[in-house]
């Protein structure tokens, strides 16, 4: 039996890769970018406030599992509103139905997806606003995807010669 965060994973890739046809790059499916920022949050999630678990055999330092699912999930479909045709309710709506437990979760990730999402405006900087940025701003886990996704994008962007580099350094 699948994961809930394995079904919200195989909804996301089929979101942008079938329904919206997006792609990452000149022809790799956007599931591509989608798996490369979860990558992310499991190299980075060191950097969450973890508390200190003891077992018998030591101590070692983690976030809550139900969190980091949250936050895996929230990475996964961080595009959802700007690229996909979704909506903050939307996204509310697929988790619930597929029985993740409350709808205070279903919101959390709804609300991180929705702060790491672009304003409309015709240029860069009409959709990196003031306002995006104080929202950004006042969500920390937000702020992680959204650092996660940069990290991505920074990544495939060095490696592949992409101008959008310069714009990450």
């Amino acid at each position: 039996m699948k994961s809930i965060r394995d079904n919200w994973r195989d909804f996301c890739y089929h979101q942008h890769d079938t329904v919206c046809n997006q792609k990452y790059g000149d022809d790799l499916p956007y599931s591509f970018h989608l798996y490369a920022v979860e990558a992310q949050v499991y190299k980075f999630v060191h950097l969450l406030e973890p508390k200190t678990i003891s077992n018998k055999h030591n101590n070692f330092k983690s976030i809550d599992k139900r969190l980091y699912d949250l936050i895996v999930m929230a990475a996964i479909g961080h595009d959802l509103i700007e690229d996909a045709r979704m909506t903050y309710n939307d996204i509310v709506k697929v988790i619930n139905t597929e029985e993740f437990g409350n709808s205070l979760a279903a919101q959390m990730v709804a609300e991180i997806i929705y702060c790491v999402t672009d304003e409309k405006g015709k240029t860069r900087a009409d959709r990196k606003s003031d306002k995006y940025y104080k929202e950004l701003k006042a969500n920390k886990h937000a702020v992680f995807v959204k650092l996660c996704d940069i990290a991505a994008n920074t990544l495939y962007s060095k490696l592949t010669g992409n101008s959008m580099y310069d714009k990450y350094k």
